[in-house]
Order: structure tokens, then C-alpha cells, then sequence
């Protein structure tokens, strides 16, 4: 659907009369919002929490960081009528703005590699084969990619088909399985026993995590928002229904593991194992096309985020990243979803919090937003606060360290603070020294 609705004016604005009213806005964003991942984090952020007091203000808390970052950067894309790579432009310059196109194809293959690796528990939990979970998922990525390379249309057509019955079977799923939940020291135990990467125990760090699930659509918002009239109350009306939609997701996932114990990567067992919902072939073919659909649309992106800095054929990027992405589900990445996760936070988030410092706080004129796209190579200075803010991002979520900066240590907090903030003052010094001369 997002695709779709964004075939043309990549570098150009978008005309008035092309203007589209929030509620069809924020249908594009529902879809881009139902998703498998919201339900492995929901999971994740359930065991690790332990309570339900816990986990909705752990999900009050990331929701409203993403919704002030889509109506932020959202307004901007309204206004400028551009798409994000031209949007940071501005501040980044031509050269330095690829590190947009870098973090999205990273963030599109790094999510393949892991619907890869569920769909791989997706056809153990029901075959009961003995054949290595690995094999399964490398074999799994690059039968996704063959679909990516040779276009195949009938596969969007069964999104359409796959995604409303995965909704109605995880609420079913939920409705059946989470009536009691287990007390709150087992979960919690399981969560630091959850191999390799324990689960978050603090609110903080459920925050970052629903934040970094949703991060790259809040940062590349202006993609979406591009196409909305010009209204604040409009752009910020469909960022907290879509938010919302995403909340419910996250919530299925949580009940889910709260009643039955089971790790993120369990899901696909959740749903077809006659021990839980028990919808054997059914929930197979459910699970799988949902994950075969969403990957043929992450490796999409990844390749048109890839051809923005390599020029290369289409189908080559996407051998290239489709065998990437089969390597990374290999690997496990699936059980690492935490750490993707937060490299996912503290890598796009600063690119957010500089872009809003830029347009709202130094802009020179109203007239600068006439020539937005219109700018120097690179700006040095952006890309030095960019790779600051990336790493007080990551010292404060406890890779390596944990060192706490903020109420709660959430350190999605963190690194988009830092950026503005040090961006803001970069840039006045920058333009008083100016002055003086």
C-alpha cells in the first residue's frame, strides 16, 4: 500500500491538488503498522516486564517518542511536499544524506533476515522436521529473494488476503491463550535467561525498544506525510491512531507470552501447536505467507535504499542483499532481535533529531524551504554530532555499558536528545563565528 501510494515525485514536491485527506494517511500507516515484528517485540517487552502496570507504560512511553518524531519530521515532509533523502539534504548535504539510503537498506535486510529465520520456526513447528533450524532459514531467504528478483505481482495480491486473517488469528490467539498470566518472578527469570540477548528488564529499555520497531517509518515519515495537506493537527491525528493500531499489536505479543512463557521465537509454535491454538496447516499457511509478503516488500525497499548509493542493476542489489539478509537468518538473528533492534534506535533516531533542529530551529527564512533539497555536498558538522549522538546512544543501553543519562535509561531517548541538542549549538557557534568574520 505504502508503495503504492508514493509511485512519483520522488524528486520533486508533490502538487496541492495531489493532497490526500489524514484518515487516508493514516491507512498507510495502519498497514506499515500491523506487522509480525510488533507482536516479537510485544513478546519480548511481556517477559521482560513481567506486569501489565509495567509493559503500558513502557509502550504510553515509546508510542509518544514515535509519534512527536512522525508529527515532527511528518509536518516538515507536508510543508516541503519532498521525500525524506531530499528532506536531509539540508542538513546533511547530497553526500551525507545517503546515510539515510545506508540505515534504511540495513534496516529492510536486517528485517528480512528475520522474518526469514520465524518463517524457518514457522515450518519446524508444524513439519517437527529434523533438519537445523539454520539450513531452513538460509534455504527459506533465498526462496524469498527468487520472488523479489523475478517480480512476482501475485504476492502482493496475497498480502492483501494474508494480513487481515494474521489479525484475526493472533487476537483469536490471544483471546484463547492469554486468560491467566504466569506470576511475575518466572517471567522475569525467563527473561534474563533468554539466549543470547536477555530480555528488557526496566521500562526505559521496553520503550527503546517499541520505539526502534518503528524508528526508520518515523525518521522517513516526510515519505508519507509528503502527500497530507498542510495541517499540524492532521499529520499528528494520523501518527497517534497508527500509533495506537501499533500499541494493540504489541499487546497481542505481550498476553501471549505472559500466559504461556514461550520466547519470541516461539510464536509460530503459539499458533499451530494443538497444545496452544492449535491451528496445525491452517496457521502454517497463515504465518507463512505474512512473512513471505513482508519480506518481498523488505527486500524492495532495501534495494531502492542500496541503488540510491551503489548504481548497480536492480537484480543484481537484490542477489546481493537477498543473500546478505539469508546469511544474517542463518546466523540467528532472529534470537538477536533485541540488539538489531537497538542498533536500529540509537542509529536512525539521531538522524530524526537533527532534521527537526534543522528545519524548526535554524532555518534562515521561510524561503530556505523554497530550495530545501538545494544544498552543499556534505555538512561535516551534521555527520560529526550524527556519529556523537549514535554513540552516547549506545553506551546508555548498556552495550557495552550501562551509564544513565536520562530518567529511565531509555537510551532511544538519549541518542535523539543528544543530537538536537548538540546539533543546535554546533550550528549557532558555527554561524556567530560567521558573524565575527
Amino acid at each position: 500500500m505504502k508503495a503504492e501510494l508514493l509511485e512519483d515525485y520522488s524528486l520533486t514536491p508533490v502538487p496541492l491538488e495531489q493532497r490526500r485527506h489524514w484518515i487516508s494517511v493514516a491507512m498507510v500507516w495502519i498497514g506499515v503498522a500491523i506487522v509480525m515484528s510488533a507482536i516479537l517485540r510485544g513478546m519480548m517487552i511481556g517477559m521482560g516486564l513481567g506486569s501489565f502496570k509495567s509493559l503500558i507504560a513502557a509502550y504510553l512511553l515509546g508510542e509518544v517518542m514515535l509519534i512527536v518524531m512522525m508529527g515532527l519530521t511528518g509536518f516538515i515532509g507536508a510543508k516541503v511536499g519532498l521525500a525524506t533523502p531530499l528532506v536531509a539534504r539540508a542538513p546533511f548535504g547530497r553526500v551525507g544524506s545517503q546515510i539515510i539510503s545506508l540505515c534504511l537498506a540495513g534496516s529492510s535486510i536486517g528485517w528480512f533476515g528475520i522474518q526469514a529465520g520465524l518463517f524457518a520456526e514457522t515450518v519446524n513447528a508444524y513439519t517437527g522436521t529434523k533438519v537445523p533450524v539454520p539450513y531452513i532459514a538460509f534455504a527459506a531467504g533465498m526462496v524469498m529473494m527468487s520472488t523479489a528478483v523475478f517480480g512476482f505481482r501475485g504476492l502482493k495480491m496475497l498480502s492483501w488476503i494474508a494480513v487481515p486473517l494474521t489479525l484475526v488469528v493472533l487476537i483469536a490467539a490471544m483471546i484463547k491463550i492469554g486468560r491467566n498470566f504466569l506470576p511475575h518472578h518466572v517471567l522475569v527469570n525467563l527473561a534474563k535467561n533468554h539466549y543470547p540477548d536477555p530480555y528488557p528488564l526496566t521500562i526505559g529499555e521496553a520503550a527503546s525498544l517499541v520505539a526502534g520497531g518503528f524508528i526508520v517509518g518515523a525518521v522517513t515519515s516526510p515519505d508519507v506525510y509528503r502527500y497530507a495537506r498542510k495541517r499540524v493537527r492532521d499529520i499528528f491525528y494520523a501518527a497517534t491512531l497508527a500509533m495506537g493500531v501499533s500499541a494493540l499489536m504489541h499487546i497481542i505479543g505481550s498476553v501471549l507470552t505472559m500466559a504461556t512463557g514461550q520466547y519470541h521465537e516461539k510464536l509460530p509454535l503459539l499458533i499451530i501447536s494443538p497444545q496452544y491454538l492449535g491451528l496445525g496447516f491452517v496457521g502454517f499457511i497463515v504465518l507463512a505467507l505474512v512473512q513471505w509478503t513482508s519480506n518481498d516488500n523488505n527486500l524492495y525497499s532495501a534495494v531502492l535504499a542500496l541503488n540510491n548509493i551503489i548504481r548497480w542493476d536492480k537484480w543484481k542489489l537484490t542477489i546481493v542483499a537477498g543473500v546478505i539478509s539469508s546469511l544474517l537468518a542463518a546466523a540467528g538473528i532472529l534470537g538477536r532481535i533485541e540488539l538489531f533492534l537497538t542498533l536500529l534506535t540509537v542509529g536512525i533516531g539521531p538522524i530524526g533529531g537533527i532534521i527537526i533542529v534543522h528545519y524548526y530551529l535554524l532555518r534562515h527564512s521561510a524561503e530556505e524551504h523554497g530550495q530545501w533539497g538545494v544544498t552543499k555536498t556534505c555538512n561535516f558538522k551534521a555527520l560529526i554530532v550524527y556519529f556523537v549522538s549514535f554513540g552516547i546512544g549506545w553506551i546508555t543501553s548498556g552495550h557495552p555499558y550501562i551509564i544513565k543519562f536520562f530518567p529511565f535509561s531509555a537510551f532511544a531517548f538519549n541518542g535523539i536528545v543528544s543530537a538536537m541538542l548538540l546539533y543546535y549549538a554546533v550550528m549557532k557557534l558555527e554561524r556567530r563565528s560567521k558573524k565575527e568574520v
